[in-house]
């Protein structure tokens, strides 16, 4: 780093934390649990200083680090996830679970005094890993802009939101750091036992299953992972197969799968997408792999 001790200086901000951690607690106990969220904190600084970072600080399941370059700040965000996702599940549990993380990152200017840093860019970095799930990586679009283009090719923007201080919206985009990619979920999705929205604009039916989902939503992602919102079982599924995003009035199927999805509208000819995106139309059914074959799963959907 920089040998600068305080004043004004661009720098990258990192945030990650160990999703779950409450529960790693009440299953493992606190003597345990502080064990595997100090060997998370060991992994997380390895690739930290490997990419010329520092940790900042940790408070509670939470690290903060700091770079001087993008791109170093981006390598570091995807080998952490990387090295995390290699882990084998916790120990005397019942269940099998893994730990996973959740990462937000931003680029900008920042307030550095000493070995902490403050400001507008801090407090989008903060945001950022607010927004992101379990085994994510979320960024901002003006940091992707910088990146060299095999890094850029990596992220997906998918929302603008507003961030206080700020006046125009933060443009914010997701890590796609696995071979198969993820997709990212951060707006409301309901299910019908749980109290009906004012404004529903998409019904998916899966198997026994039913979920209403808002107008405010604006992706929902589809696969074998445990942290997708439509979880498959099927063995055509992928871990992360497809994703449902919403783009101003229209909504989007997007396939990352191994073996494709096929889309029936009705009335209509069936569409086959193999890493490739279609617009929903009102009514159809979505097959997660090739139509007729014993392990391929399907929705139905109905758009108002």
């Amino acid at each position: 780093m920089d040998t600068m001790e305080t004043g004004q200086c661009e720098v990258g901000i990192l945030f990650a934390d160990i999703a779950g951690s409450t529960r790693i607690y009440e299953l493992l106990g606190d003597q345990r649990a502080l064990s595997v969220v100090n060997q998370c904190f060991r992994i997380m600084s390895e690739p930290i200083a490997a990419h010329g970072g520092i940790v900042v600080k940790t408070i509670g399941d939470e690290l903060m680090a700091a770079f001087w370059r993008p791109a170093a700040a981006f390598s570091a965000a995807v080998d952490m996830q990387r090295r995390v996702d290699q882990l084998p599940p916790l120990p005397f549990v019942s269940t099998s679970m893994k730990v996973a993380l959740r990462v937000g990152l931003h680029f900008g200017t920042a307030l550095r005094e000493h070995r902490d840093f403050f400001g507008d860019t801090v407090n989008i970095a903060a945001r950022m890993v607010s927004l992101a799930k379990a085994r994510q990586i979320i960024t901002t679009g003006d940091l992707v802009d910088i990146l060299p283009p095999p890094q850029r090719a990596m992220a997906v923007e998918f929302d603008r939101i507003d961030v206080k201080g700020r006046a125009e919206p933060v443009r914010v985009a997701q890590v796609q750091w696995e071979e198969e990619q993820t997709s990212t979920t951060v707006f409301k999705l309901t299910r019908t036992q749980d109290s009906v929205p004012a404004k529903i604009r998409m019904i998916l039916r899966f198997e026994d299953r039913e979920w209403r989902v808002e107008d405010t939503c604006r992706t929902l992602t589809i696969g074998r992972d445990p942290g997708c919102d439509i979880q498959l079982q099927g063995q055509a599924a992928s871990r992360n197969h497809a994703t449902i995003e919403k783009r101003r009035d229209k909504w989007i199927l997007i396939d990352h799968s191994t073996n494709g999805t096929n889309l029936a509208p009705d009335g209509m000819p069936t569409i086959k997408l193999h890493r490739e995106e279609c617009v929903l139309s009102s009514k159809g059914r979505i097959y997660f792999g090739k139509i007729g074959e014993e392990h391929t799963e399907l929705a139905d959907f109905s758009i108002k």
